[in-house]
């Protein structure tokens, strides 16, 4: 199944799961974008339809990184969401803010 969504849409569907893995202090600090995978320099617009040549990447408190290729091609949206959590909480775990930590990835409805 394909998932059919513009940037804004994915990056308001993602946002729950981070509030619920991030705590208070970090999610202020946090900032969320749609790139081209491999180039986190570049934000795509909020009514760019999404594909598989993009990621979402992030900053938080200073640490910078971005999901593997986003696979809107192969899964519905619980499996997209919960493909993005895995790769945040990896992030987390390897963070200078919280490294060695697994969040744990809230539910997602699957």
């Amino acid at each position: 199944m394909t998932v059919v969504m513009t940037v804004a849409e994915l990056l308001d569907a993602f946002r729950p799961v981070a509030e619920q893995m991030l705590r208070p202090d970090e999610l202020r600090r946090a900032r969320f974008w749609v790139s081209p995978h491999g180039d986190w320099e570049l934000d795509h617009a909020d009514d760019d339809v999404v594909d598989d040549s993009m990621s979402v990447a992030w900053k938080i408190m200073g640490n910078r990184g971005a999901t593997r290729s986003l696979g809107v091609e192969l899964y519905e949206l619980p499996e997209l969401l919960y493909g993005l959590a895995d790769d945040l909480q990896d992030f987390i775990a390897e963070s200078s803010f919280a490294w060695g930590e697994l969040r744990p990835i809230p539910p997602l409805g699957q």
